[in-house]
């Protein structure tokens, strides 16, 4: 999505609580953390998520006590698309335990094809 859209929008992640802690909510994954309540905590399931899956998009760590889980209701594999303006323009919802990326890059390509290119991120 970078090469598609990075010369129009800013991407930006960020890094929420973990979902299914080993010890709050454990699905059997092969990934397992504790939940985090901790910065520093946070910080290394966020760098193996970088350093696992070579994570090209710049990333944020939501600390603890989770401002931005709180306000956004933040849950995984969801996609928030805001405008300049701070509008909320999208919010692309999974589809049970996965994100559907071909509707967020659908909705990002009928967004960008309704709007002057002049006015879009040099």
């Amino acid at each position: 999505m970078m090469e598609r859209f990075g010369s129009r929008i800013n991407f930006l992640t960020v890094y929420i609580m973990e979902a299914h802690a080993a010890d709050t909510w454990p699905i059997g994954s092969d990934i397992v953390f504790n939940q985090t309540h901790s910065l520093e905590e946070r910080m290394i399931p966020c760098n193996s998520l970088i350093s696992d899956n070579d994570y090209e998009f710049p990333i944020r760590i939501d600390a603890p006590p989770d401002p931005f889980n709180t306000l956004f209701a933040a849950w995984p594999l969801r996609f928030y698309v805001i405008g300049s303006d701070s509008t909320m323009l999208h919010i692309e919802e999974p589809n049970g335990a996965y994100i559907l990326v071909n509707s967020l890059i659908d909705w990002l390509e009928g967004y960008f094809s309704s709007i002057p290119k002049s006015s879009l991120k040099a």
